[in-house]
């Protein structure tokens, strides 16, 4: 399981590697420097999934970083990735789509076909 240090210490990391004070980043997502130090300290998780893009931007990941950013909120949130689910709520065909995967039993190889599918 995922908890909430790993998601921190992911933003740390990506803090250092870009050379950004924690002052710095908490002004650019508009929140406190402690408030971001216990983020990254795995004592408080971001509230509100408005605050994910805003770190993601202040610290100019790459979609690759961004999504692991978003999936280790979501595990140590124990919700969806706030992308998947903005996607989800934004086109209900994918609801359909889950629906009728879950009720067959979609193996991952299925899944796997489809992901080939939608890359061609």
């Amino acid at each position: 399981m995922i908890r909430s240090t790993d998601f921190g210490q992911f933003i740390s990391e990506q803090k250092e590697k870009r050379s950004i004070q924690s002052q710095e980043l908490a002004d650019r997502i508009g929140i406190s420097k402690g408030y971001l130090s216990q983020i990254e300290h795995g004592k408080r998780l971001c509230h509100g999934k408005g605050l994910l893009p805003k770190i993601a931007e202040a610290l100019e990941l790459s979609d690759e970083e961004r999504y692991k950013l978003y999936d280790l909120y979501a595990a140590a949130s124990g919700r969806i990735s706030p992308d998947i689910e903005a996607y989800i709520r934004s086109n209900p065909v994918i609801v359909q789509v889950l629906r009728k995967a879950h009720d067959v039993g979609a193996t991952v190889q299925q899944w796997e076909e489809i992901i080939d599918l939608l890359e061609k």
